[in-house]
């Protein structure tokens, strides 16, 4: 089973990406557990949300493993749970990040922040966090020395380089 993960800064077309991949190879798609997390709770998050938040992650990426067959996209990862926890509350979850080295995600598709930047109430900071979010995203991928391609460029151009870096892992 081969594990895709579209990862990167806020605003960056995750989304977007993971779901034209899923509708492309007719495979699942698994989503931002965070997303839904907010949406729920209607209120701005604290450090008490980031354990809950990794947990929901982690399940909603093992549920969809239930419905591959040989490929599964995930929009994003527990990677953004430890990434995001160190920037916004200066502290990591070490359970989070034992679990994250035993899991095996086969691809990661670095998305670049060289698309407009779009708001999102509750879910983004600022177009400035997303260049400075972008950057430990890519030093964590380089220090762990994980599989990643960076995916740039328009909407259609982001699509041809995925499905090149997929279709070279198959």
């Amino acid at each position: 089973m081969k594990r895709i993960v579209i990862t990167g800064a806020e605003s960056t077309g995750k989304s977007t990406l993971a779901q034209e991949l899923s509708d492309y190879y007719g495979e699942p798609c698994t989503g931002e557990f965070v997303r839904s997390y907010v949406d729920a709770h209607r209120r701005e998050l604290n450090q008490s949300d980031l354990e809950p938040i990794a947990e929901g992650q982690l399940a909603l990426e093992d549920a969809g493993l239930e419905q591959a067959q040989r490929l599964i996209f995930h929009d994003t990862n527990i990677l953004s749970s430890i990434i995001y926890a160190q920037v916004y509350f200066d502290t990591a979850i070490e359970w989070l990040n034992d679990r994250f080295l035993e899991r095996d995600y086969s691809l990661y598709l670095l998305c670049m922040p060289d698309i407009p930047w779009e708001a999102d109430a509750g879910q983004r900071e600022s177009p400035e966090a997303r260049d400075e979010l972008h950057q430990r995203f890519k030093h964590r991928l380089d220090i762990l020395q994980l599989p990643y391609v960076e995916i740039h460029g328009s909407k259609q151009a982001r699509m041809l380089q995925a499905v090149r870096a997929i279709d070279a892992i198959l």
